[in-house]
């Protein structure tokens, strides 16, 4: 259990995070000139938290999935579990939209054009129209490309906080989109991307903003490359504002988070875990 002065160094202590650097042409900052949350600013915001009713994170997968799609998709939900404190469920999968709500895309590096479905349609129509009952939140996981308008090439997912429903696709995170080859270390890196992006959106569903003042897994991102840049940690001022949210002990979570990126060869975010837990149990 942790204690009142442990969450406030847990939250506040700035020693193992690095400060945003300056944004270059194609990052997300030196496109959109965001604001920073404070903390004060999200509880007054009046984010979505659970309730006696809605309680439960619930994940719909929409598409085809592989074998190791869905095995990977299956670990990050478990380890949105961990991150959120929240119980999961997944839905029995549904197919992708038809007609209407897709284009086709030839990009230089593949042979074949790639369907994209444009996301409102997962927004505005499939996700409020099958809420559950029980859903804080309803994110769609979709291995299908993603796309919110028509001047936009692409986006890893999106999410609307007023209706606690969201989408993302996991597609781009696999070395195959790129016209490259599968090995074993790029299994860890897909499933570290796909653990980004999931709490990424889903954090955008409890309210969180895109983060501005450190390197955080809620900076916002343009490409895979800035996407691959944030780390998968929050900074002390976003894992406040979550903390209030869900009260959780921080110790305890990230003991929990320890445990599953020691099974899951994340040894980057193993180490970084053991050595931030190492500074807040010494708190007294």
């Amino acid at each position: 259990m942790s204690s009142p002065e442990q969450l406030k160094y847990a939250t506040s202590d700035e020693s193992d995070f690095q400060r945003m650097p300056e944004p270059k042409p194609g990052d997300w900052l030196f496109q959109f000139h965001e604001s920073r949350q404070s903390f004060k600013e999200y509880v007054n915001s009046e984010p979505l938290q659970t309730t006696g009713q809605r309680k439960v994170m619930v994940f719909q997968p929409v598409g085809e999935f592989s074998e190791e799609e869905r095995e990977l998709v299956e670990k990050a939900i478990t380890f949105a579990s961990i991150w959120f404190d929240i119980p999961t469920r997944i839905e029995n999968g549904l197919p992708l939209p038809e007609k209407g709500w897709q284009r086709i895309r030839q990009f230089p590096w593949q042979d074949k054009p790639v369907t994209q479905y444009r996301t409102d349609y997962f927004l505005n129509l499939l996700l409020p129209s099958r809420l559950p009952d029980d859903a804080v939140c309803y994110l769609a996981v979709t291995n299908g490309d993603l796309y919110p308008e028509e001047s936009w090439n692409f986006v890893f997912g999106q999410a609307t906080l007023s209706r606690g429903v969201g989408v993302y696709s996991i597609i781009r995170y696999f070395p195959k989109f790129w016209g490259e080859k599968e090995s074993g270390s790029s299994q860890i890196i897909t499933l570290r991307r796909i653990c980004k992006v999931l709490t990424h959106e889903a954090g955008h569903m409890l309210g969180l903003g895109h983060c501005i003042d450190y390197l955080c897994n809620m900076n916002g991102s343009n490409s895979l490359e800035e996407s691959d840049r944030r780390p998968l940690r929050l900074c002390p001022l976003c894992l406040k504002k979550l903390q209030w949210n869900r009260k959780f002990d921080v110790i305890e979570r990230y003991e929990k988070l320890y445990t599953f990126f020691q099974e899951n060869g994340l040894k980057e975010e193993e180490a970084w875990t053991a050595s931030r837990l190492k500074k807040i149990k010494a708190v007294q």
